[in-house]
């Protein structure tokens, strides 16, 4: 169903978000194909794209439609008018990812860390900056237009799992940490749950790209996700919804979480070399895995279900294919399988998602993206 516009003066910046969105998702669209798209009338659209064009964020493209009077020109994307930096901050690495104004990825770095210092993440940020200046990615932009980040909500907790002293832990704890960052960064910083962020690059990018409705499976060093609904990134009232890690898998057993038995740290990197370890392992992880998506599925009646992760691609597809297969088997009578589908974006989702941020604002075409300020920074990528 798409998504309809209005002519009213009051929500131009709606409507500009409205056809950006509309030609990302189409690739290339006419004058008359955004009209159509939108619900916009053609003198509305007309006036938007060409200021867009103006503004060099959207390019005609050379081809052009035939047919009956005069052919129609499309337009696409300009993605080389803006670029965009995602930060991941996670409880063993540090990552980041340069993306153009039309999701193109242009460069991506990573660095172990075990739960990094505050201060460690912005020298990160700044060394990939610098990298990125000295050797400009071909098509980069030097307009900067924001800063997505995004890790745990509860980076510094799950102390006893992860082995984190309480010191460090406490500097993800402090009411100055966002301050901090936003003060440290050149650009307009938007902060996200990392499930969510992955969640996005997948619906953006990824497997999710023709899924409404659908509950997105990060496993990694903890077991996380993300929720979509509608098309939309769900996140909850703490924007701390899909927190797969802290499911409940038993009344009768307190403590009994997902992130016991689908988590990466639950089981040493020597035994994944034990055949006998990680068979163990994996039917551990895919039987809470099904258990938990029946439940989640049961509840909100899911298109698909996406699994991806740091795990090497073939283990992916074989926990997403078992996961598939428990759950086919003697289901309740009213039990509407979803599909199971392979991330396509791995261990990236996350730190791409977070790049994403800034560009879904300026994309977003609702009115809670309205009430925003315009994401335009221009500064040198260095």
């Amino acid at each position: 169903m798409s998504r309809q516009g209005s002519n009213a003066s009051g929500v131009r910046r709606y409507n500009e978000r409205l056809i950006l969105s509309t030609i990302h998702r189409m690739g290339e669209a006419s004058k008359a194909d955004i009209a159509r798209e939108t619900g916009l009338s053609p003198q509305a659209a007309l006036r938007i794209v060409e200021a867009l064009e103006e503004e060099g964020r959207i390019l005609p493209t050379t081809r052009r439609i035939g047919g009956r009077g005069q052919p129609s020109m499309p337009y696409r994307i300009n993605g080389a008018s803006g670029h965009t930096i995602g930060v991941e901050i996670g409880r063993d690495h540090v990552a980041c990812a340069m993306l153009d104004f039309g999701g193109r990825l242009l460069a991506h770095a990573s660095w172990p860390e075990n739960l990094p210092e505050p201060r460690r993440v912005l020298e990160c940020v700044a060394q990939f900056r610098q990298d990125c200046a000295a050797s400009p990615p071909a098509g980069a932009s030097p307009e900067l237009m924001g800063i997505g980040i995004v890790m745990p909500w509860f980076l510094g907790e799950w102390q006893q799992e992860t082995g984190i002293d309480a010191a460090r832990a406490a500097q993800w704890s402090s009411p100055d940490l966002e301050d901090l960052l936003r003060t440290a960064l050149p650009a307009p910083v938007l902060f996200d749950n990392d499930g969510n962020a992955a969640a996005l690059a997948e619906l953006l990018c990824g497997a999710g790209t023709r899924a409404r409705d659908f509950l997105y499976i990060h496993l990694g060093n903890f077991v996380g996700g993300g929720l979509v609904l509608d098309g939309e990134i769900r996140r909850g009232r703490h924007g701390n919804a899909a927190a797969l890690a802290s499911l409940p898998l038993s009344r009768d057993a307190p403590g009994a979480y997902l992130l016991r038995d689908a988590s990466i740290f639950t089981l040493p990197p020597e035994a994944f070399a034990d055949p006998d370890r990680r068979a163990r392992w994996l039917d551990r992880c895919t039987g809470s895995l099904a258990f938990a998506i029946s439940g989640v599925n049961s509840l909100l009646d899911l298109d698909a279900v996406i699994i991806g992760g740091t795990l090497e691609p073939a283990l992916i597809d074989a926990i997403t294919s078992e996961c598939r297969d428990r759950l086919a088997l003697n289901p309740p009578p009213d039990f509407f399988q979803p599909a199971f589908l392979t991330g396509q974006l791995g261990a990236r989702a996350p730190v791409v998602g977070a790049a994403l941020l800034p560009l879904h604002s300026a994309f977003s075409p609702n009115l809670a993206a309205l009430l925003k300020a315009p994401l335009a920074y221009r500064a040198d990528t260095g």
